[in-house]
């Protein structure tokens, strides 16, 4: 009898020490895995539909609304008004990525974003950019086609320049930009460069002086060209970046061909 006690322990300790068996849904989920990507705020702060541009060689271009996701600043909790083009913002998501263009983050879980840094050069050349379109407003009709150049020494990181470029067109609802310059036009064929005309498309362009300067003070040209005589020029613009890192320009000499 003690030996047949002894046998019935052993088996129900055996028992109770077995792993259970897990089965069904349960078994097969799988924690989201959590991606960041840090960007910088390119235009849309004040509307809460931000457009971003990544801060990576060869970045891409983000659209991602501020609606019913949480922000943070400074490492503090924070609301979408607290954020301003030009912040350095880093998106966290467990979505994947959304190929669009630009593209977006199906499952942002948060916007944590950080004032040090922050540098609004693309809100820069969109203002130089609106400028020049308001001048000689002839130029700018019946356009079907659209080359926004920004010079790498006036707006340093790609997808910012881009970033520009297509919020520019999007405002006017013209085509998708190109971003090419004025030489590239005439070597891909879009200028005829013999005749000096491009008919049904304009030309764009913001360039750094020689020596523009240096941190908190630029000086660059811009144009706004269709042909040979019809085209607006600001040569000699200054222009100066406050303390929270917007920029504003004074217009340099105004020429019109």
């Amino acid at each position: 009898m003690k030996r047949f006690f002894a046998v019935l322990l052993a088996l129900c300790l055996a028992g109770c020490s077995a792993p259970a068996s897990v089965s069904g849904p349960a078994a097969s989920a799988t924690v989201p895995v959590e991606e960041a990507r840090t960007c910088r705020i390119a235009d849309g702060a004040e509307s809460g539909s931000l457009l971003l541009a990544e801060q990576q060689e060869n970045g891409s271009l983000y659209r991602v609304s501020t609606a019913d996701v949480p922000v943070t600043l400074d490492g503090k909790e924070a609301s979408a008004a607290d954020l301003r083009d030009g912040m350095l913002v880093t998106v966290y998501y467990t979505g994947g990525v959304l190929e669009t263009y630009p593209a977006g983050f199906s499952q942002p879980t948060l916007l944590a974003a950080v004032s040090e840094g922050a540098d609004d050069r693309a809100g820069l050349a969109l203002q130089a950019l609106e400028d020049l379109w308001s001048e000689d407003t002839a130029l700018n009709e019946n356009i079907e086609q659209l080359s926004v150049y920004i010079d790498e020494a006036l707006v340093q990181n790609a997808a910012e320049r881009a970033a520009a470029a297509w919020s520019f067109a999007e405002q006017h609802q013209l085509p998708a930009p190109l971003t090419y310059d004025w030489k590239e036009l005439c070597d891909e064929g879009y200028v005829n460069e013999e005749e000096l005309s491009w008919e049904k498309g304009c030309y764009l362009e913001l360039k750094a002086e020689k020596d523009s300067g240096q941190g908190k003070t630029l000086r660059f040209d811009a144009q706004k060209w269709r042909g040979g005589l019809a085209a607006v020029f600001y040569d000699g613009c200054t222009a100066k970046q406050d303390k929270s890192g917007g920029w504003a320009y004074e217009r340099g000499t105004f020429a019109i061909a």
